[in-house]
């Protein structure tokens, strides 16, 4: 399977409150993620067409990148800003392969972790390492572990703060960790493992 075209086409084919990740207000992002401004930078991965980027704008980040897999999902995200969309940087690409430019005060990822195995997974966590500032703060959000085992055709990961603890420890500490049940568009349930990993070292 192409990974990437399968997302672009879901992108291209559904409205946003059609995909079972939809939210109104990405609150919860916005909470852990807290106040970096005026001169933060901050990566959200898997962006898709959130509306996290247009609180993050209304908040003063001055460095966004939005990192998607789906040109798709990025062109809607410019449209919906308009004018606002040049400030921000847009990047169509795999988190594993990518090769960013700058370092992050925040790195954002609400569901993209959980589709990785292996060593896609492995990759992630060395661009993270390596892109992420010292104090900086990795928020991540995955599928718990009576979460759902599939999403929109693919194979899911389950994880709890223990298990990412563990990932991630080689450079990175959990400051805080979180549960929470999303309610679909459609009233499912699925559960997410929040937590929010320190950059040491």
């Amino acid at each position: 399977m192409d990974i990437a075209s399968h997302w672009d086409t879901i992108y291209a084919t559904k409205h946003a409150e059609e995909l079972s990740w939809f939210q109104r207000e990405p609150s919860r992002s916005i909470d852990l993620i807290g106040d970096t401004p005026p001169r933060g930078a901050i990566v959200d991965i898997g962006a898709g067409t959130s509306s996290l980027v247009d609180s993050l704008i209304d908040g003063g980040w001055e460095h966004i990148t939005l990192l998607d897999l789906a040109p798709s999902a990025l062109e809607a995200t410019c449209c919906r800003l308009a004018d606002r969309c040049g400030d921000v940087e847009l990047v169509t690409g795999d988190v594993t392969t990518w090769e960013p430019t700058r370092s992050f005060d925040v790195w954002h990822d609400r569901a993209v972790f959980h589709f990785l195995r292996d060593a896609d997974r492995d990759r992630y966590v060395q661009r993270a390492t390596a892109a992420i500032t010292s104090g900086g703060r990795l928020v991540l959000a995955t599928f718990a572990t009576d979460g759902p085992e599939t999403c929109s055709g693919l194979p899911t990961q389950r994880y709890d703060a223990s298990a990412l603890a563990e990932i991630f420890a080689g450079g990175f500490t959990v400051s805080r960790a979180d549960r929470e049940v999303h309610v679909t568009p459609w009233g499912s349930m699925q559960s997410f493992t929040w937590v929010v990993l320190t950059r040491v070292g």
